[in-house]
């Protein structure tokens, strides 16, 4: 199928690669249908778009948040497992949202509230976390430099 975005133009994607959001994400709840698409064609990116394919203007810019924050460790509560129907937590991909305001150096990810997707079921959704150690604008580029 083919998709508009107005970051990337027309794209053309598969139909498994459809991910689907029953809730939406808070805030476009009314959005439920994305794609995952790598920021570098050769997916050696730790940084991705979350496209959706029901309005060419939305899309979320995300990170692997265990590329910056080896620490990282979050548990999901059963129904949320039983929600995004895993089976192996293989199938799990965490992605946390990223802000740029500025410069990428200043960029910012928002850990209290990943993206998860069962990229088995093509199913995601974002949760907030019950960790208070983790921010909603933890610099992302600062954990790097003190690694």
């Amino acid at each position: 199928m083919n998709i508009q975005t107005s970051q990337f133009g027309e794209i053309e994607i598969a139909d498994d690669r459809v991910l689907s959001f029953a809730k939406g994400i808070p805030g476009f709840e009314d959005m439920k249908e994305y794609v995952l698409l790598p920021a570098d064609e050769e997916g050696e990116s730790p940084f991705f778009f979350l496209q959706s394919i029901e309005s060419a203007e939305l899309s979320f810019f995300l990170v692997d948040p265990f590329s910056f924050f080896k620490d990282y460790d979050i548990k999901l509560e059963e129904q949320l497992v039983e929600r995004l129907e895993l089976e192996e937590p293989t199938d799990a991909i965490v992605l946390t949202t990223v802000s740029v305001t500025g410069e990428m150096k200043d960029a910012t990810t928002n850990l209290k509230a990943p993206i998860i997707i069962n990229n088995t079921k093509k199913l995601g959704m974002q949760i907030v976390l019950d960790n208070k150690t983790y921010q909603i604008k933890q610099p992302l580029f600062q954990a790097a430099r003190q690694v």
